[in-house]
């Protein structure tokens, strides 16, 4: 019961923030930038740590590309746009109080990803995200993360990851 009391007294909060993200990798050839918005909520769970959890959406350009077709020459392919629904939890490590200054986190959960390619399904990957951030005043958050997402081709059967930079700034209610 002490330890309840002690949760609900802390000052748990929600933003509301604006994504930029910048495709890495291999990822980079075929997706350009993304923009969206993100939902999150944080529950400090002592002096310095926090538990969050975070969801919105994300749309990626598409990126036209082009294919090497041998002694036929090459073929343009027009790219299409990808659309990302991110739903992660994760936790906040406080350098100094909660919800001040610089912290480190990590995220952890699911993007829910779907492509404007015609007959094209949507799928969904299992994600990791370290990052570092700021709270610039007690109602601005900025946060740099690198989003890892884990997926298995059917086709070949292996493991790929695909990866992007993510900049979140969040005004905190």
């Amino acid at each position: 019961m002490a330890l309840a009391g002690g949760l609900m007294a802390q000052d748990s909060r929600i933003s509301a923030g604006l994504e930029l993200a910048m495709p890495m990798g291999d990822w980079a050839d075929f997706t350009g930038f993304g923009f969206g918005v993100t939902l999150g909520f944080e529950l400090p769970v002592g002096d310095n740590l926090g538990v969050l959890a975070q969801a919105g959406y994300i749309n990626f350009a598409g990126k036209d590309f082009e294919i090497d077709m041998g002694p036929l020459g090459t073929a343009t392919v027009e790219g299409a746009s990808l659309g990302a629904i991110p739903v992660q939890v994760g936790a906040k490590y406080y350098f100094t109080d909660n919800q001040e200054g610089v912290y480190l986190g990590v995220l952890a959960g699911v993007h829910i990803m779907s492509s404007s390619a015609e007959g094209a399904e949507s799928n969904t990957n299992f994600g990791v995200a370290p990052m570092l951030g700021i709270f610039v005043t007690e109602n601005i958050d900025i946060a740099l993360r690198y989003q890892m997402l884990f997926d298995k081709n059917e086709v070949t059967d292996e493991s790929t990851t695909s990866s992007y930079l993510g900049l979140r700034a969040a005004y905190v209610f």
